[in-house]
């Protein structure tokens, strides 16, 4: 399993489009993203249930450069090669990083016996135990902080002004929809006006 984060057109972890956790493997785009709906057309939409699928194309052509690998091995060609982005190294915003596909399907990398970002049933057993006093010793791979980490402060400006995705999708709609309705409003009262002194004559 490889946990994606999701970042923003510079390459920032997304405030509204990503998450954050110590199984983040590697980030990638979340932000205007792309995609077809049905019946033909496009969108443009924001979430890691976009980036996910890019990690997995990068997957994909690993795979296909590289067919005698193991998952393990995809999985730490993909972390390796990564461009690190926030603390240095792993870390729960960005994982290993930002991807990249050029790199990890180029690169130099040597081969791993194990997944390195650990086992899944490891993870289950410490986060959704059956019974927590039987429950397996964790070995993480990111030391757990001893206290809480410091809230994130949202910008007030980001939250009272629209993001430019927002503008692009809305406002420009509803701009062209009101000038409409000034014009016709206009056209209207006008020729009211125009009949009615023509009949005061």
């Amino acid at each position: 399993m490889l946990t994606v984060a999701g970042v923003d057109e510079s390459g920032r972890a997304s405030d509204d489009a990503s998450s954050q956790g110590v199984t983040i493997g590697v980030a990638a785009p979340s932000v205007d993203l792309v995609s077809v709906v049905p019946g033909g057309g496009y969108v443009l939409w924001d979430g890691t249930s976009g980036s996910t699928p890019i990690v997995a194309g990068a997957v994909a052509l690993v795979r296909a450069a590289h067919p005698e690998l193991s998952a393990a091995d995809v999985i730490q060609r993909i972390i390796a090669t990564a461009r690190d982005r926030g603390a240095r190294g792993d870390d729960p915003i960005y994982g290993y990083g930002l991807l990249d596909a050029n790199a990890a399907v180029n690169a130099d990398v040597p081969t791993v016996k194990a997944n390195p970002l650990g086992s899944l049933k490891d993870w289950v057993a410490l986060h959704r135990p059956a019974d927590a006093a039987t429950g397996p010793v964790w070995t993480s791979r990111v030391p757990m902080p001893s206290t809480a980490p410091a809230p994130h402060v949202r910008d007030p400006v980001g939250v009272l002004l629209p993001s430019p995705t927002t503008l692009r999708l809305v406002g420009i709609p509803a701009l062209v929809v009101l000038l409409a309705l000034f014009v016709a409003v206009g056209f209207v009262v006008g020729t009211v006006r125009y009949f009615g002194g023509r009949r005061s004559r």
